[in-house]
């Protein structure tokens, strides 16, 4: 029963910034205008700055929590398009990885393929050695065609790469800029509602 209270006074307390006894005051105003023949002036008007004081803070929680879902939302978004770049950059990586190991694998050959030209060159020329050499010549210019391919394979995936570290950087800015928006949000109702609190004050001493 307690828990339901509180509950219920933290609600009715808005941000803290004295709804619930503002509400209180108009309760109160409420009940003994029905014993009263005729309610004062003065608490008239007391009663109807408070109840403005009320809707001008549900406005502005309205507002916040607007703002609030409007923000999630864009969050959500951002975190999912990066979400499917990082998956997409794993991909990229691990083809990379598979290129990079067939490089390997070209480079050694060319190498093996030319120390077998430089022995062929030792031999004295025959028909048949020509003809060999021909054919290590024409492996050797496809493999090295192959490997320029591969190496700009390579190059496109590195310049992925670094397209997505720009990503991350602006989204990383994003939210740093988005917090402090709503700590300035945050200064400017608590500075509204510190002024509204002075003028109830003046009002009360009156």
């Amino acid at each position: 029963m307690k828990e339901e209270t509180y509950f219920r006074k933290l609600i009715a307390d808005g941000e803290g910034t004295g709804e619930d006894r503002r509400v209180q005051q108009v309760a109160a105003f409420f009940r003994e205008s029905r014993k009263a023949e005729e309610p004062k002036v003065a608490e008239v008007l007391k009663v109807t700055k408070a109840l403005e004081l009320i809707e001008l803070s549900m406005m502005k929680q309205q507002q916040i929590a607007q703002m609030n879902k409007i923000q999630t939302a864009e969050f959500d978004a951002c975190a999912e398009d990066i979400d499917k770049q990082i998956e997409s950059m794993y991909k990229t990586m691990e083809e990379a990885k598979i290129e990079l190991e067939e490089a390997k694998v070209v480079k050694k050959n060319r190498q093996e393929y030319r120390k077998l030209v430089n022995v062929l060159n030792e031999v004295p020329s025959r028909s048949e050695t020509i003809r060999k050499l021909e054919e290590v010549k024409d492996d050797l210019e496809r493999q090295h065609e192959r490997q320029k391919i591969l190496e700009a394979k390579l190059v496109d995936r590195r310049n992925h790469l670094q397209a997505f570290n720009i990503i991350l950087s602006n989204f990383q800015r994003f939210c740093t800029e988005d917090d402090e928006d709503d700590a300035e949000i945050e200064n400017e109702a608590e500075d509204d509602d510190d002024a509204a609190s002075i003028a109830e004050k003046k009002e009360d001493d009156k």
